[in-house]
């Protein structure tokens, strides 16, 4: 079956508290309208995020939706199938977001026209890679807010959260509670002056079940498995990443640990996902060639 979810509810807060707005069922498609990661109130170049500008309310993510027969323990399987984008995305520079946010002396709007499969920055033409930054289910403890990521999804910011991808997520609350929203037009890895090309969007997702527990998201590609890790502490990040690409190998070869940490290093991919949200995102690329 397949529904439409329009972005008239959205959630600040991934929560277990949070009343679905849809229930659907393993196998179901549902197109989600999503918002930018502005509520889409910046629409010209002369509104600027005011210093009075309050964090904890972007990245509306639309939804929850309620997957029947999700339980405790499974792993929930988001298929990627298309996201359309609008026709107008934006760029924010403000002080004291990204990387070298203490050199930007002023709050800065750039208007990024999108045409088909291509984005119109000053004068150049780029080719868009539309992404989803924030997709999640309900947190095992509390709730997060949609600008964090962590073991549920929520902002991991991450370029294979895309067209043809199947994103993995432990689901830790009955029916899962996913949402999702903050699409890219373009974003480099990285996210390094705090946002992309922040764009509304329509994304349309196909759901599955698989009875098997997960502790961290994995995406599935064509040619790769790509293990996600998130923490305020980039190391620590770095390490878990690499652990699940560890024991993922050791058990899909069935070789020891040592023989699969060898392996690991040398031919898979270490690679930041963002370095600007509260808590940091890496993955580590596992070629299938080597599975």
């Amino acid at each position: 079956m397949k529904h439409y979810l329009s972005n008239e509810k959205v959630i600040y807060d991934m929560s277990p508290n949070n009343e679905p707005v849809i229930d659907i069922n393993k196998g179901d498609t549902v197109v989600v309208e999503t918002k930018d990661c502005f509520s889409n109130k910046i629409n010209d170049e002369s509104t600027t995020l005011a210093d009075d500008f309050d964090f904890s309310v972007v990245n509306p993510a639309t939804g929850p939706i309620f997957i029947n027969d999700a339980e405790p323990g499974d792993t929930l399987k988001v298929r990627i199938e298309d996201i359309s984008l609008a026709e107008k995305g934006v760029i924010e520079l403000f002080p004291g977001l990204g990387v070298l946010g203490n050199s930007v002396k002023k709050a800065r709007t750039k208007i990024v026209h999108v045409d088909g499969n291509f984005a119109y920055i000053n004068n150049m033409k780029i080719k868009v890679t539309p992404m989803i930054g924030v997709i999640g289910v309900a947190p095992k403890d509390g709730s997060a807010p949609c600008g964090n990521p962590g073991p549920h999804g929520g902002n991991m910011d991450t370029l294979e959260v895309t067209i043809g991808s199947t994103v993995n997520f432990p689901v830790y609350h009955k029916g899962a509670l996913l949402s999702l929203g903050d699409a890219h037009a373009l974003m480099g890895n990285g996210e390094i002056c705090g946002t992309g090309v922040e764009i509304p969007s329509k994304t349309t997702l196909t759901i599955d079940i698989e009875k098997k527990s997960i502790n961290n998201p994995y995406i599935e590609t064509d040619e790769s498995y790509i293990f996600i890790a998130s923490h305020k502490n980039i190391e620590a990040a770095v390490e878990i990443a690499t652990r699940d690409s560890v024991m993922f190998i050791s058990e899909q070869k069935k070789i020891s640990f040592e023989e699969a940490y060898m392996l690991t290093s040398v031919t898979c991919n270490l690679v930041f996902s963002q370095v600007v949200n509260p808590l940091k995102t890496v993955r580590m690329i596992v070629p299938k060639t080597i599975i």
